[in-house]
């Protein structure tokens, strides 16, 4: 079901609606038979109402724009990589979806496709995470972050921290 039909699903339950609360008011008025029809009427609505309106959501969480986006943010909680199957297991989608959007990503040159053991890995460089280290800018000597020290100590120089 696209959109229009969605739509008009969710207008369609208007006047059922209307003709049930309409019935359920005659009922009050004292002809119990139409208490029936008017809870019928009033449940087909709402039915209708809600269905019209969860599929409208649906659509609007599977459209392109929104799946890029999803796209680069799931990409950002994994690391920086992304490959189409966990693409399509987050978001619920068809695989050409999937592909499409992928490929989407890739010619704005926001993701770069890597071929990797048989399955394709979209690499979201900017999501990378760096790698930080302390080097000598004199001998070369490199050593971690989390060290203490602010001088080398092979040559004495200051400790630069880089990021790669």
């Amino acid at each position: 079901m696209n959109r229009i039909g969605a739509i008009l699903l969710a207008l369609l339950s208007i006047p059922f609606i209307v003709l049930g609360l309409i019935f359920l008011i005659a009922a009050a008025t004292g002809v119990p038979s139409r208490l029936l029809v008017g809870l019928v009427l009033l449940a087909i609505g709402v039915a209708f109402l809600i269905y019209g309106i969860r599929r409208l959501r649906r659509l609007t969480d599977i459209s392109p724009d929104v799946l890029k986006t999803g796209a680069v943010g799931l990409a950002r909680r994994l690391g920086g990589e992304l490959t189409v199957a966990q693409l399509r297991a987050e978001y619920r989608i068809s695989e050409d979806l999937a592909q499409d959007v992928m490929a989407d990503l890739v010619s704005e040159g926001t993701a770069v496709r890597e071929d990797r053991e048989q399955r394709a890995v979209y690499v979201f460089s900017g999501l990378m995470p760096s790698l930080a280290e302390k080097t000598c800018p004199y001998c070369g000597t490199e050593l971690p972050v989390r060290s203490a020290l602010r001088k080398c100590p092979n040559c004495g120089g200051t400790l630069e921290i880089t990021k790669t």
